[in-house]
């Protein structure tokens, strides 16, 4: 029934839209060459894998972004690499907020800030966990004053299923900053569940939320692009968000993502 229900629904958006240029997809690249697969099996036009390097076999299909992840190799000969690799978009910090990530101070960012400047490149924010929380406000509360430069805002996203609140979200973030916005990272989650307690929100809801949520965030102008996260199908709190089934085969919320 849902595989039915995506394919008439995926069948229904392609004629009305061939293909988004805002969908992306954000993935840690392998040596068996399976990663540039899943791109295309999602009609990917750009991805990024959290480093700052192209990894070799990249498809001429989808656009490769540079993520200066943290602190760590952040200097001018990396950001002359960058530069010279012609890249136009750099995403600044991921999660510098959250101690199991960047785990960057405010100060600490600032500082290094200008060199992720002096790339050339469209500059994203760093992406906090909580893109409207006190790290973030603080950062760019002080790039403003500095009059650095941060050309877009990059937010992470895992609420439940409820897409009306999802996007008041999103539309919360730009009216704070004033700036379009990158989804980077975003997906249904039950951080409540366990192997004990299975995930709350279902594949039919999952699906629900995105068939409700792309098509708005396709329409919004301020949204420039958006990269759905999938974990493993077998992720207690994201496995109804997977995009892919274990035999790397797209599931049907995989399908639906594709089609848009």
């Amino acid at each position: 029934m849902v595989a039915g229900a995506c394919a008439t629904a995926g069948m229904a958006l392609g004629r009305v839209k061939l293909s988004s240029k805002k969908k992306g997809f954000c993935l840690v690249p392998k040596n068996d060459g399976e990663w540039a697969a899943k791109l295309k099996k999602l009609n990917a036009k750009w991805y990024y894998t959290w480093g700052a390097k192209e990894p070799n076999g990249s498809p001429a299909t989808a656009e490769f972004v540079p993520m200066m992840w943290g602190k760590w190799g952040c200097n001018a000969e990396l950001m002359a690499q960058i530069r010279a690799a012609g890249h136009k978009t750099l995403l600044g910090f991921n999660e510098p907020d959250q101690k199991k990530q960047a785990n960057i101070s405010v100060e600490k960012a600032i500082e290094l800030w200008p060199l992720l400047m002096g790339t050339g490149a469209r500059l994203g924010s760093p992406a906090g966990v909580h893109p409207d929380g006190e790290w973030m406000i603080a950062f760019m509360d002080e790039a403003q004053r500095r009059n650095y430069r941060v050309d877009f805002i990059t937010m992470h996203s895992y609420m439940g299923a409820n897409a009306r609140h999802f996007l008041s979200k999103v539309e919360k973030i730009h009216k704070r900053y004033k700036k379009p916005i990158w989804i980077t990272e975003f997906a249904v989650a039950d951080w409540t569940a366990n192997e004990g307690q299975p995930n709350k929100h279902s594949a039919n809801a999952v699906m629900k939320f995105m068939e409700d949520a792309l098509p708005k965030l396709e329409k919004m102008d301020y949204v420039e692009r958006y990269s759905w996260f999938s974990a493993a199908p077998s992720s207690h709190v994201l496995g109804t968000s997977a995009l892919f089934a274990k035999d790397g085969t797209l599931t049907p919320l995989g399908e639906w993502y594709a089609s848009i």
